[in-house]
């Protein structure tokens, strides 16, 4: 304990010595015993006088370490290195924590994405290829065709789906951008 620690505890209990400090036993001339309270400087100078003593010890048997001031805190290298580290600990929580829910929203979006694929349908023409939505008719994306040979492919792929020969995700546009 630093002294001003000593002093923060010695003015809580300044006017409370009797509650606070162990009373002596004297005895007078006539053998009878007496008790004292012991004074505050006494009491004090014992708190100072036992830090002191702990403050050798460690400097003597190399257990001191110097203290860094950081605001109004003090820290010594080994107290420094375990706050970081818990700090790490807790930082790498929440990253993980994040990734997690980034995770799980990509997944979500995903099952989203295919739910409203099923009630989907693709219609297409000498013009292009279109994804639209069953229930509200919204298109959900339109590839426009360069050229008549694009819809002579589209429609030999249509044809291999509705007849269960090919499995192409033919909802996809990605699929649809890569063929073109």
């Amino acid at each position: 304990m630093s002294a001003a620690g000593v002093m923060r505890d010695f003015d809580r209990y300044k006017g409370q010595e009797e509650y606070l400090y162990p009373r002596q036993d004297n005895r007078n001339r006539g053998g009878q015993k007496t008790e004292t309270c012991m004074s505050v400087s006494d009491v004090f100078s014992d708190l100072v006088q036992r830090q002191r003593e702990e403050l050798e010890e460690r400097i003597r048997t190399g257990t001191s370490e110097p203290s860094y001031p950081l605001g109004a805190n003090s820290f010594t290298e080994r107290e420094w290195t375990k706050l970081i580290r818990s700090v790490d600990a807790v930082q790498e929580k929440i990253r993980e924590a994040a990734e997690r829910e980034r995770e799980l929203e990509k997944e979500e979006e995903e099952i989203e994405k295919a739910e409203s694929l099923k009630n989907s349908m693709i219609v297409y023409d000498v013009d292009g290829i279109r994804c639209i939505e069953s229930v509200s008719g919204i298109c959900q994306w339109f590839i426009r065709f360069t050229d008549k040979g694009q819809y002579s492919l589209v429609q030999k792929i249509m044809e291999e789906v509705e007849t269960g020969a090919n499995s192409t995700p033919v909802f996809q546009e990605d699929f649809w951008n890569s063929l073109f």
